[in-house]
């Protein structure tokens, strides 16, 4: 009777925790669920202006892969206006002054809004910290440094994706 009681125990907290998220309101924003749908369609009305720079063309990128998947809009509802900014610091300085470590910080600040009456309905910002190698030669520290972009800049498109999720799952529907 010993052992029945920790596998009975087990298996009520494998049960209990979604039954008691159910109970409260919770609701995933990804999933196939009307919810998750609406959110998906309220993503895809989002129209991304074209963001300055060669790192920029990238976020933007990646953003239409996150929010369009049957195409870009042919008429949105709402336009995404993003300026980025990137600022790279050295670290892990040597006897000799040279660096072997460097930090990238991205940092994208971005408005949502609303096309028909030009008004601003969601203003935030979303920031992405990434570190490379410095190394003794220059491609390589040429593609870690790209590397190191690639990634932060995939961050802050999660990040701007899941914000504005959050903001067509609460506010708008």
């Amino acid at each position: 009777m010993a052992l029945r009681f920790p596998c009975l125990a087990t298996a009520l907290l494998l049960v209990l925790p979604p039954v008691a998220l159910g109970g409260c309101g919770f609701k995933p924003v990804y999933g196939t669920a009307s919810q998750g749908s609406a959110v998906g369609a309220a993503l895809a009305n989002v129209q991304i202006d074209p963001i300055v720079d060669r790192n920029g063309q990238v976020l933007r990128n990646n953003l239409i892969d996150r929010f369009y998947t049957d195409g870009r809009p042919s008429s949105a509802r709402y336009r995404l206006a993003v300026a980025l900014a990137a600022t790279e610091e050295e670290l892990g300085i040597q006897q000799d002054a040279t660096a072997t470590r460097a930090r990238l910080r991205l940092q994208a600040s971005y408005e949502l809004i609303e096309i028909s009456t030009g008004q601003v309905v969601y203003r935030t910002f979303s920031r992405s910290i990434v570190s490379f190698n410095l190394l003794d030669s220059q491609f390589a520290v040429l593609a870690t440094r790209q590397d190191a972009y690639d990634r932060g800049l995939t961050e802050l498109a999660d990040d701007i994706r899941t914000r504005l999720s959050l903001y067509f799952a609460r506010d708008v529907q």
